[in-house]
Parts: C-alpha cells; structure tokens; sequence
C-alpha cells in the first residue's frame, strides 16, 4: 500500500471530519451511524477506519480543530501593541464562531454528548481549558495595564475575568442555537460594559452603555 504525506493524511482526515458535521447536522449525533459517515465521505470503510477508530473519535476531533481552533488563531491578539476591550474580543469570537463550517448547534450536541461519554468529555474539557488558559493571559495583561497602581491584579482576580468571558461565550453559543429571539448583536451591545462595568471602562451616563477605554 503506497505510503502517504503528512499533509495528505490531515486533509483525508478533515474530509471525513466535515462529512461526518453534514450528518451530524441533519440527523443528530446518537441516530448517526458510521455507514452514514462512510456514505457521505465518499470514502471504504477501511480506508476510514485508518484515520478513526469510530464515532467517538471523529466527534472529539471535530470538537478540539473547530471550537478550540477559535482560540487558538485569536492568540496573536496577545502581543498586540493595543489589546482590545473584553466587549471587543467577545466580538472578535463570536465572529469567528459564526463564520465557523461548524454550526453552533453541533457544538451544543457535542456537550450533551460529553456528559456521558468519557472520550467527548475528554475533548470538551480539554478545548474549554485551553480557551481558559487564552482568555486567563488575555485577562491578566488587561488588569495589568489598567491597574491604579499599575502592579499585577489582586490574587485570583485573573481567573474571575476569564471565568466570567467564557461563560458568555459559551452562553451565547447556547442561547444561539436554542433560542428563535436570541440575536447576537443585542448580546454585543448588552455586555458593553460588563455585567458590572468591565474593570477599566469609563463609567456609563444615565441610561447610557459603558464605554470601554481606547
């Protein structure tokens, strides 16, 4: 059998990988079979076999490339001269996720999937700790510029931040793909200033949003 690249083995893989979302997105992930997979691949079942062992690890796989892949391309962010508001970033992620070929409702399949399957647990939890371990650095160079003292931010203030980033993200990605009244730019314009007033914004007028500092 004639061997292949690296780089062929990878598209084969998200070949496969995007077939397998079509049927997910129509049919749900549990009345999926590996026969529709197959079927929709366009490729033998040994020669799918050869990059997955099965269902579980295509789901896993698609979980970690999509909704992990939206983090990790925001990390140049980072070493940005100007680091955008925390309003800002959300902005930014939830762009990409709806620009995502992944569509939000597979990503709440994979959660309900994840609370009684080991190997989807697995893959949930390690995306979410790797979009915490992104927005915590995120977190802790805001705080630090906009220190009054300008010293680090106080002992677990970091990971507050970051906390409360992900939860609206991941919240909106639910809301998005549940609710028929939820719209994104009313999520957008509501966390404005935060829940509470972003640390460092300008506090809002009366009746007014809160600005986020330039």
């Amino acid at each position: 059998m004639p061997k292949i690249s690296e780089a062929q083995r990878q598209s084969r893989r998200e070949q496969i990988a995007r077939a397998a979302v079509a049927e997910f997105a129509v049919r749900g992930i549990h009345p999926t079979s590996m026969a529709n997979i197959v079927a929709a691949s366009g490729l033998s079942a040994g020669a799918l076999y050869t990059h997955f062992s099965g269902k579980d690890e295509i789901i896993a796989y698609v979980a970690r490339q999509t909704v992990g892949g939206v983090f990790q391309g925001l990390e140049g962010l980072l070493g940005a001269e100007v680091l955008p508001t925390p309003p800002e970033l959300i902005a930014q992620i939830t762009e990409r996720i709806s620009s995502a070929e992944v569509p939000t409702g597979f990503i709440v399949q994979v959660w309900a999937e994840a609370i009684t399957n080991p190997s989807v647990h697995d893959a949930a939890n390690e995306v979410y700790g790797g979009a915490f371990e992104f927005l915590r650095s995120y977190s802790a160079r805001w705080l630090t510029e906009r220190s009054e003292e300008g010293g680090l931010p106080e002992v677990g203030q970091t990971e507050r931040q970051a906390r409360v980033l992900l939860s609206l993200i991941y919240a909106h990605i639910l809301q998005l793909s549940l609710l028929d009244a939820y719209r994104t730019d009313e999520f957008l314009r509501d966390i404005t200033g935060g829940p509470a007033g972003w640390p460092g914004a300008t506090p809002a007028a009366p009746g007014q949003p809160a600005v986020p500092p330039n």
